[in-house]
């Protein structure tokens, strides 16, 4: 037997098939592979977006200072209101603490002793025989409060309350002799009217002027002078 007859053939050369792999590139194509380090899905970098501005600010409606103007007018006038209406409690504070028609009130009375011939009102209007010492035209109404216990003559009380009373200085603790200064009597208050058509005097070269309010009307008695 012929040696070379055994000996086997060479095996034929094996195909390149590493090309026809998926996912590998052919020996001289041109590689697609992303650079080291690089991910494949990253974007290109964006320039960041300008800041939007705000919108600017809405105009003030066209009426807002009217409307101010008329809010301070509103709170202004009731401040008025609610000061008038103390003033007026406080004005008349005889007609809510016992002042009432045909009532008695003990009062205290400031004076000073010149008042007998100081003080006059002038009215046509008489109250139950109580009288101002004078006419509406200013003509004496009888004699003097000094001797007419009917004539009218106005005082003030130590709470600033104004009222027109007959008979103070007939009181037998006024006969005696008078304090120099000023000084108060408390008696009993008799009311008998309300008068507003009236004028004052308060002194006796003084002129009667018309007083803007209504004043009580009654005769004193039983005065003391406090001690």
């Amino acid at each position: 037997m012929d040696p070379s007859k055994d000996e086997k053939a060479p095996a034929p050369h094996a195909e390149n098939t590493t090309a026809d792999q998926p996912g590998e590139t052919a020996p001289g194509a041109p590689s697609s592979a992303a650079p080291e380090g690089a991910s494949p899905s990253a974007a290109p970098a964006q320039a960041p977006e300008a800041p939007i501005a705000p919108a600017p600010a809405p105009p003030p409606p066209p009426h807002l200072a009217v409307y101010t103007t008329f809010g301070f007018l509103c709170i202004g006038v009731a401040l008025w209101l609610v000061f008038s209406w103390i003033g007026y409690k406080d004005r008349y504070s005889q007609q809510t603490e016992g002042w009432h028609l045909g009532g008695t009130k003990m009062i205290e009375i400031t004076l000073i002793r010149e008042d007998k011939k100081n003080l006059a009102c002038a009215s046509d209007q008489s109250f139950e025989g109580v009288h101002c010492g004078y006419h509406a035209n200013s003509q004496p109404w009888g004699p003097g409060p000094e001797e007419d216990g009917n004539a009218l003559q106005p005082f003030n009380t130590v709470k600033n309350e104004l009222f027109l009373g007959a008979g103070l200085w007939l009181a037998p603790i006024l006969q005696h002799e008078l304090p120099s200064s000023r000084f108060t009597v408390v008696c009993n208050f008799h009311v008998k009217g309300v008068l507003k058509n009236v004028s004052l005097r308060w002194s006796p070269t003084g002129n009667f002027s018309p007083v803007d309010q209504s004043v009580a009307v009654g005769s004193l008695t039983d005065c003391v002078i406090p001690q």
